[in-house]
C-alpha cells in the first residue's frame, strides 16, 4: 500500500513539473494595449465618424472638389448653368426643394413648356443671380442647403465656399467631344448622388445610351464622303450671326452622319458673315432656337437687312431647320438631349430614319420621363418654336 502511495505521488510531481515547463514557455499576455490596437484612427475614419454624428456626407463634383452635405438635401438653389433647372425637375418628378433660379432659367420657364409642366419655377426667386454673377446677400436670404452651378465658372466656387455655402459643380466640358448626351447623363449621375438614387434616373440614363447606339448603328452605312456639308447658325439676329465651332454643334453635326463647316470658328462659337457663308455654301442648315428667325424668314429674304440667303443650296433646296425647343434649347445639353440626335438625325437623313416618328417618340418620352401626356399642339410648338420664345435666351 505504501509502495502505491509512493508510486503516485512521483506520478503527480512529474505532472506538475511538467506543467511549470509548460507554463514557462507560453508567451507573455501583456495587460497594455498592443502599438497597433493604441494607434490614432486614420483621417477617412476621423472623418466618417465625425460626418456620421454630424448627419452630413461627402460627394466629388465635378470640379474634383469635395463638398460636404447635409445627409438630406431639401433646400437646392441653382445657378448659371440654365439648363439644370429642366434637369433638376425631370430627376425629381417636381420643382420641388428649389429655392432659388437663374433669371435665364425663369425666362425659359415662362417661354416653353417647361413652366406648364412645373409652374412654380416662375415663382422661384431669381434676384440673386445675374450672368455669371452672384448676389451673395440675396443668395443667403434663401436659405440653401446647396447650391448647383457652372463647374467652370470657379469664381462662383470661390465666393461660395467662402460663404460657408455647400457649393455642387455641375459641368458642360467633361467630355473631348462635347457630347451632349453623356454630359446630361454625367448630370444625372451626380444628382443621384445629392439627392439620392432614382428609377427614374436609371431609366433616362438607359434611354440615353441606347437612343445613341441606335443612331450609330444607322448610320454606320453611310460613306463618309457622303456626309452633307452642314452648318448650325448658335445665333443669328439684325446685329450678328454666329455658327457652331468645335463644341455642342460638333457632337451634334458629326454624331447625325454631316460634316461640320463652322469647326474652326472657335471652341463654342465664332462670329461669320454672309461672304464666309456663301463660300462654304451649306447642304444643310440648322437656326438655332436662341434665334428668332425661322426658316420661312431664309425663304423669303426677310431676315436681316442686307443679307441674301436665295444663293444658298440648304435655302434653295429647303433644308433650313430650327432646332426645337422644349423642356429648354435643344442645343446645348438639357434633359431632351436624346430627343434632340433622333429629331436632327432624321433631318440629315429622312429616308434612313423614314421610320421614326419623332412627334410620337416626344409624346412617349414626356409621358415616361416627365409624366406628362402632350398634345398634338403643344409637340408642334416644341418642333417649332415661336420667334417670340428666343428673347427668353
Amino acid at each position: 500500500m505504501k509502495k502505491s502511495i509512493a508510486i503516485l505521488l512521483a506520478v503527480l510531481m512529474c505532472l506538475s513539473l511538467m506543467l511549470t515547463a509548460c507554463a514557462a514557455q507560453e508567451p507573455a499576455v501583456s495587460e497594455e494595449p498592443s502599438e497597433s490596437a493604441s494607434a490614432e484612427p486614420s483621417e477617412s475614419a476621423e472623418a466618417s465618424a465625425s460626418e456620421e454624428a454630424e448627419g452630413t456626407r461627402t460627394i466629388t463634383d465635378h470640379a474634383g472638389h469635395e463638398v460636404v452635405l447635409p445627409e438630406k438635401v431639401e433646400r437646392v438653389a441653382i445657378g448659371g448653368l440654365t439648363p439644370l433647372t429642366s434637369v433638376y425637375c425631370m430627376f425629381m418628378g417636381s420643382s420641388d426643394g428649389l429655392v432659388g433660379i437663374h433669371p435665364d432659367s425663369k425666362n425659359a420657364a415662362v417661354n416653353s413648356i417647361l413652366g406648364e409642366a412645373y409652374p412654380g419655377l416662375k415663382d422661384l426667386p431669381d434676384g440673386w443671380a445675374s450672368g455669371d454673377e452672384i448676389n451673395m446677400e440675396e443668395l443667403i436670404k434663401l436659405d440653401p442647403d446647396v447650391v448647383f452651378y457652372n463647374a467652370d465658372v470657379t469664381a462662383n466656387y470661390d465666393a461660395l465656399s467662402a460663404a460657408g455655402i455647400p457649393a455642387v459643380g455641375f459641368s458642360t466640358t467633361l467630355f473631348d467631344d462635347y457630347n451632349t448626351i453623356d454630359t446630361f447623363n454625367a448630370w444625372i449621375e451626380l444628382l443621384k448622388e445629392v439627392m439620392g438614387p432614382s428609377d427614374r434616373a436609371d431609366g433616362i440614363i438607359a434611354y440615353g445610351e441606347e437612343v445613341q447606339q441606335t443612331v450609330a448603328d444607322r448610320l454606320a452605312e453611310v460613306p463618309e464622303e457622303d456626309y452633307p456639308n452642314t452648318l448650325i447658325l448658335s445665333n443669328y439676329n439684325e446685329s450678328a450671326i454666329t455658327a457652331g465651332g468645335t463644341s455642342f454643334a460638333n457632337y451634334w453635326i458629326t454624331s447625325t452622319g454631316g460634316k461640320n463647316l463652322g469647326y474652326d470658328v472657335g471652341a463654342f462659337t465664332g462670329e461669320v458673315n454672309m461672304e464666309q457663308i456663301y463660300e462654304w455654301n451649306p447642304d444643310v442648315l440648322f437656326l438655332n432656337s436662341f434665334s428668332a428667325y425661322t426658316p420661312e424668314d431664309l425663304y423669303n429674304n426677310t431676315a436681316a437687312d442686307g443679307h441674301d440667303w436665295s444663293g444658298i443650296k440648304a435655302v434653295q433646296n429647303k433644308r433650313v431647320y430650327k432646332i426645337p425647343l422644349g423642356m429648354y434649347y435643344w442645343f446645348p445639353p438639357s434633359s431632351d438631349s436624346p430627343l434632340m440626335l433622333q429629331w436632327m438625325a432624321k433631318q440629315m437623313y429622312p429616308e434612313l430614319f423614314e421610320d421614326l416618328d419623332i412627334e410620337q417618340e416626344i409624346k412617349d418620352y414626356y409621358s415616361e420621363f416627365y409624366g406628362l401626356e402632350l398634345t398634338d399642339e403643344q409637340v408642334a410648338l416644341i418642333l417649332a418654336p415661336t420667334p417670340e420664345s428666343a428673347a427668353a435666351f
